[in-house]
């Protein structure tokens, strides 16, 4: 199915011509049908000679519902523009073709209606009237149907120009990340919360996981419909009623969106580029206004990011799911008037604004890593909009032209990574200067230092040759944790001349570093505040199976025979022992643990 809406001033005849093309009216409330007057979006179903479904989005006409019929034309890509023959182009033809422009919809048919009230020299008129106006549009290749919805007369013609139209569109986007602006909710009686709108960007499939309003509430399709027709799964174009489980009607309102899960980054503060803002139209340095964005109306603050208000940064007042390229429509509500379109080219944007316009003003895949340096692989889908494989494309091309490098999980800019790098090997480099006998930076602490994340750190220094990581400590890959000191093989064979009742370092004038980078690297092991050497706990240890292999038991004066020392020391070895599983307490007594390799009890 494609999805069309209805475009054009109040009372020339949209709401008729959807009926006459579907059977179906598209004034659904008793006011509009008593007043005459559209007022709300409608909608109406029906088949093209070619077989092809069209679901219609009527929109009203009235300035005062414009906010309506910018709900309306959310999500859809071929517009039906509506001029009366009798009254010719007027307010609100202009605006609605405007808006139509500034939403980058570019396929539209015009139906030059009421045909048969007005003579032959007005209607031709009136169709060189549009003619003038579309001369300069994005949709002036647009054919100008004569038609009359009273008479029948064109309907036809109407219809057929409608399926050309869509033959020549192409295909609604298909990133495989889908999204219904929602355009109604309502409850239905035996079947809870239903939601309608025009789906984009994806497939949504029965019992699908999906997230729905603002702030977000996780829930599961029920049911599908599309043109009142149950469905399993419905692709982008398609006008679609969707049924939601767990989640009250009340909750939801027209604007919030249904999105497939954990699939969409909802941003708060986003950069847009201005698009054709109307001469003699200043807009001061900051303020608000009024954003048409998806069906909803949002009251924004602004800021210019240049002189010439080509940019600005806009800051909503909920966080919505979107995605770069995603159009809007910017209003004065003051005074009334559509100032410009605006696109989407940055999602919580990192750079500070007075920094800003040099980013924005780069090629697409550049934009988006200049803002976001350490960009995730696995955020570049949902932060740009697009799909896995143009994103595999859009990282493969960046890496192609040098400017980025793959870093694990992440994609960065390379310039920051040579900077890196620098700061790194300077950064160890005065470590190892001040701290000859230490086994390096903490990573943590360096991560902090260079305001990264730890596995962000981690997976720098796989690619920097120089630099290595060993028990959580970074150092230079020429510094080896294996190879000891003169200072500290000295120590070690000070502590081992006497093995079960050493000395303290302190007795022996050991350098404090020195020491700490030995417990570091296990060369030394501290029991309760007594400093062992590892090679001593390793022959206590074999002393104690031994003597236990053979007696099955020991006590610790037993153990101080054996080891020929006194309880000072004996007591932490054993405490070590037991914690280790090596040996276990029963009653006064040590016997073998499980981790001793001889037969335990």
């Amino acid at each position: 199915m494609r999805t069309i809406a209805t475009a054009g001033h109040v009372d020339h005849g949209k709401s008729s011509l959807v009926l006459a093309l579907t059977g179906t009216d598209p004034d659904r409330w008793e006011q509009e049908k008593r007043r005459g007057m559209t007022i709300d979006i409608g909608f109406g179903f029906c088949v093209l000679d070619s077989g092809q479904e069209i679901g219609f989005v009527d929109v009203p006409g009235h300035i005062r519902f414009l906010k309506n019929m910018l709900a309306g034309v959310s999500g859809v890509d071929i517009a039906l523009l509506v001029v009366s023959a009798t009254e010719g182009w007027m307010a609100q033809s202009e605006e609605h073709l405007q808006v139509l422009e500034l939403l980058g919809i570019s396929y539209a048919v015009v139906a030059l209606t009421k045909v048969d009230s007005a003579d032959e020299a007005t209607a031709l008129s009136t169709e060189k009237e549009i003619q003038s106006r579309f001369k300069h549009s994005p949709l002036r290749d647009a054919p100008i149907v004569w038609c009359d919805s009273i008479t029948g007369r064109g309907i036809a013609d109407l219809r057929r120009a409608l399926d050309v139209a869509v033959r020549n569109a192409p295909p609604p986007l298909d990133w495989f990340r889908p999204r219904l602006w929602i355009d109604r909710v309502f409850s239905a009686q035996g079947a809870g919360t239903v939601v309608t709108g025009t789906l984009t960007r994806g497939d949504l499939e029965l019992d699908s996981e999906i997230e729905v309003g603002t702030p977000p509430q996780s829930a599961r399709i029920r049911k599908i419909e599309c043109a009142k027709v149950e469905s399993s799964r419905v692709s982008p174009g398609a006008r679609v009623a969707i049924n939601i489980g767990g989640v009250s009607h009340q909750t939801l309102s027209r604007g919030d969106a249904l999105v497939a899960d954990k699939q969409w980054i909802r941003p708060r503060v986003i950069d847009v580029e201005l698009i054709s803002r109307p001469p003699n139209s200043p807009l001061s340095p900051k303020g608000r206004l009024t954003l048409y964005l998806g069906t909803g109306e949002y009251e924004v603050d602004y800021r210019l990011i240049d002189k010439n208000a080509r940019w600005a940064r806009i800051t909503l007042p909920v966080a919505i799911p979107l995605a770069i390229g995603d159009r809007a429509i910017v209003r004065d509500s003051g005074t009334a008037r559509t100032i410009a379109g605006a696109e989407i080219l940055d999602l919580d944007p990192t750079t500070k604004i007075s920094e800003a316009a040099s980013h924005l003003e780069r090629p697409f895949a550049e934009r988006v890593l200049s803002t976001h340096p350490w960009l995730a692989a696995d955020d570049l889908v949902g932060l740009t909009g697009c799909g896995q494989l143009a994103a595999k494309e859009m990282i493969n091309s960046l890496v192609t032209q040098n400017l980025a490098v793959a870093v694990g999980q992440w994609v960065v800019v390379r310039s920051v990574m040579t900077q890196l790098k620098n700061q790194m090997g300077e950064l160890v480099n005065i470590y190892h200067q001040e701290s000859p006998h230490g086994t390096g930076i903490e990573l943590a602490a360096l991560a902090t230092k260079l305001n990264l994340t730890v596995d962000q750190l981690r997976a720098a220094i796989t690619s920097f040759s120089d630099l290595t990581i060993t028990q959580g400590r970074v150092h230079s890959a020429s510094y080896s944790t294996e190879t000891l000191s003169l200072e500290a093989q000295q120590l070690i064979k000070a502590l081992s001349a006497k093995p079960f009742s050493p000395p303290t370092p302190t007795q022996l004038g050991a350098d404090p570093e020195l020491v700490k980078t030995l417990l570091g690297t296990k060369k030394l092991v501290d029991l309760d505040g007594i400093i062992f050497s590892a090679e001593a706990l390793a022959d206590a240890q074999r002393i104690i199976i031994n003597a236990l292999e053979k007696t099955g038991e020991l006590s610790i004066a037993n153990v101080r025979d054996l080891l020929g020392s006194s309880r000072k020391f004996i007591l932490p070895i054993m405490n070590w022992l037991d914690h280790s599983g090596v040996t276990r307490r029963r009653g006064d007594l040590r016997v073998a643990g499980p981790r001793s390799g001889l037969t335990t009890n």
